[in-house]
């Protein structure tokens, strides 16, 4: 074989290990839905039907990657230190900076907090801060997205799906109890 001649890609049971678990793990949970799906007074639809949709949703993004891997296999394959275009070298370690922590431990504190005070009134407060510790700068970017998000959350679960987010405890719960009434 030519030294400059760019490998083929052999395929073999191996490469459809990912796309067969996310396939089993969609197939059982709509066995497992399959058992409550009863008509429901609230939602017509019953309960298991939102679930089911994202269910068959993984099944069919499953089956479109398997399908993939198998379409693609036979085509060249780069050399991995010809395309890279980077590498990490003993120097560029990945270090622990107050940055990549606080990326870590403000979800942990959003989901203790949200338990404690509630979604409704964590969650904007959240948002906004996550997201600059992502690296969002711009203020009309946090806001409008902050807005935006919490809007599609809210109405999703509340209006769409009928389902209470958490509400906090004591006095929170009193609050948080307020505002989804004054959101339905």
């Amino acid at each position: 074989m030519d030294k400059d001649a760019v490998p083929i890609q052999r395929l073999t049971w191996k490469s459809y290990l990912e796309p067969l678990a996310w396939l089993a793990l969609a197939v059982f949970g709509l066995t497992m839905s399959s058992a409550f799906d009863a008509p429901n007074k609230i939602f017509e639809l019953g309960p298991a039907f939102w679930p089911q949709v994202i269910l068959i949703g993984m099944i069919i993004a499953a089956g479109s990657l398997g399908i993939s891997i198998y379409v693609s296999a036979g085509k060249p394959v780069e050399d991995s230190s010809k395309s890279a275009k980077f590498e990490l070298s003993s120097d560029d370690a990945i270090t622990f900076s107050p940055r990549l922590v606080a990326i870590f431990l403000l979800p942990l504190i959003y989901v203790y907090a949200m338990h404690k005070l509630g979604f409704y009134l964590v969650t904007p407060f959240f948002l906004p801060v996550y997201m600059y510790t992502l690296g969002v700068r711009r203020w009309k970017t946090l806001i409008l997205v902050t807005v935006g998000l919490y809007a599609i959350l809210v109405l999703l679960f509340v209006k769409l799906l009928f389902t209470p987010l958490p509400q906090g405890a004591g006095y929170f719960h009193t609050l948080n109890g307020q505002l989804m009434g004054w959101i339905q």
